[in-house]
């Protein structure tokens, strides 16, 4: 038989691509391993029917004649399938691989290896069925399309490349539900999970790393709470740092490892990797059976240390993706998530284009007069100094000096990617000893 697999706590990126991989190889059954992610769960609850898979515990090895691997390489993260992954290093079995993700120690033999650096594996997938003029339906455009955005941030990780927003259109084209796809991108939190995110933001042990502020968090916890990587994802994004590690003890013999970035010079994947995880720059996880959280926070922490950033660009200072807010919200709302996040402004976006910005000093004046239930519209700045993303820091200094102001937003072709604040600056200025201060 040929199989399709992918890596434990498998996200929305691996079941993608392995369905996508089962439309290049029809007659391959998806074999699912122990754990999935827990978006994976619910959606497979719905689509089962929609996608059959069977799971490691019904697979013979023996009977298997092609592997094919999907979105990993690293033999550590496929722990489930250890018998079948066996016989192709011996080379009993032909091996296939789909991946994205930079080569590593243990990667798999493989008599065929297509791994090219895109932001998603369903991406290579979907480029090799459109040459194959192989159509979809609009349930399976829209997986793939939930593959794509998952593992590129909705097209804002650092690794995202042109390909994938191509492959993203071609979904699209054929029907890819943006309605369906948002239900399972930004699903509601659990109790669970909310009562994690507030006892993890009061835990967080930021450092300067370079130039940058990385926070390191670590629980141990009795059992797993479903959708961890959710909850460092909404804590990146509420604190702002320029990369989340988070360590979770999960009973007497589990550590699972979480990781986030916002800067293109913290390649989480890589850092992960060292610890025994895996993923891409932009995110990363891992499911270890080995040591105990403390001794694998003290590993994770001396890898990030040993790889201190330097910045060449305002790309490598700046923070992304950029929390935003529209014109009509109130100047409640915006101060109301300021007073969370830390940070002293936020740019003001409609359709896209960035209009404004509203700061701090903005909304304390609102509030002198008792307008805080009015939009944003009304009060905040609409004088913008930008600068693009591949200027120099020193050119964002400059302009912060000349113009007295302690933000400037990022653009790349017009497009708001990023901010970069006068605590960037001063952190790059003055390395490891400066205080973050306000932004």
């Amino acid at each position: 038989m040929e199989i399709i697999v992918t890596h434990d706590m498998a996200d929305f990126d691996a079941l993608a691509a392995a369905v996508a991989a089962q439309k290049l190889h029809p007659g391959a059954v998806i074999v699912l391993g122990r754990r999935l992610g827990k978006e994976v769960r619910e959606y497979l609850g719905l689509h089962k029917d929609r996608f059959p898979s069977s799971f490691y515990s019904e697979l013979d090895p023996e009977a298997v004649r092609h592997l094919i691997v999907v979105d990993v390489r690293r033999k550590g993260r496929l722990a489930d399938f250890r018998r079948v992954v066996e016989r192709g290093e011996r080379g009993e079995i032909e091996v296939t691989v789909y991946d994205h993700h930079p080569a590593a120690d243990d990667d798999l033999r493989a008599d065929r290896l297509y791994v090219e650096a895109v932001g998603s594996a369903t991406t290579l997938l979907v480029e090799r069925m459109d040459a194959a003029a192989l159509e979809v339906d609009e349930v399976e455009a829209t997986l793939l399309a939930l593959g794509i955005h998952a593992d590129t941030g909705s097209l804002t990780y650092a690794g995202t490349s042109a390909r994938d927003a191509r492959a993203l259109g071609w979904l699209l084209d054929r029907g890819a539900s943006l309605r369906v796809m948002s239900r399972y991108l930004e699903p509601p939190f659990s109790a669970a999970q909310r009562a994690l995110l507030a006892e993890l933001l009061g835990a967080l042990e930021v450092e300067r790393v370079g130039h940058l502020q990385v926070a390191f968090v670590r629980r141990d916890l009795a059992h797993a709470v479903d959708g961890f990587a959710d909850v460092i994802t909404e804590l990146t994004d509420l604190t702002g740092h320029a990369a989340v590690f988070a360590v979770f003890g999960v009973g007497s013999d589990r550590v699972q490892v979480v990781a986030r970035s916002r800067s293109a010079l913290i390649d989480a994947g890589a850092l992960v990797a060292s610890v025994g995880g895996g993923g891409h720059a932009g995110a990363a996880s891992g499911a270890l059976r080995r040591g105990d959280s403390a001794t694998v926070l003290a590993e994770l922490r001396a890898a990030v240390h040993a790889h201190p950033p330097l910045a060449r660009r305002v790309a490598d200072l700046m923070s992304s993706p950029v929390r935003t807010v529209r014109p009509t919200a109130t100047l409640r709302e915006v101060a109301t998530s300021l007073s969370i996040s830390g940070h002293t402004g936020v740019p003001v976006v409609k359709d896209g284009a960035l209009i404004g910005i509203i700061s701090r000093s903005d909304l304390e004046r609102a509030d002198r007069d008792g307008r805080m239930a009015l939009p944003v519209s009304g009060f905040m700045t609409h004088k913008i100094y930008s600068v693009g993303v591949d200027e120099t820091p020193e050119r964002a200094l400059e302009l912060m000096q000349k113009h007295d102001v302690g933000r400037l937003p990022v653009l790349e072709a017009g497009r708001l990617v990023g901010i970069v604040t006068r605590s960037d600056l001063r952190r790059m200025l003055y390395g490891e000893g400066s205080r973050p201060g306000p932004g």
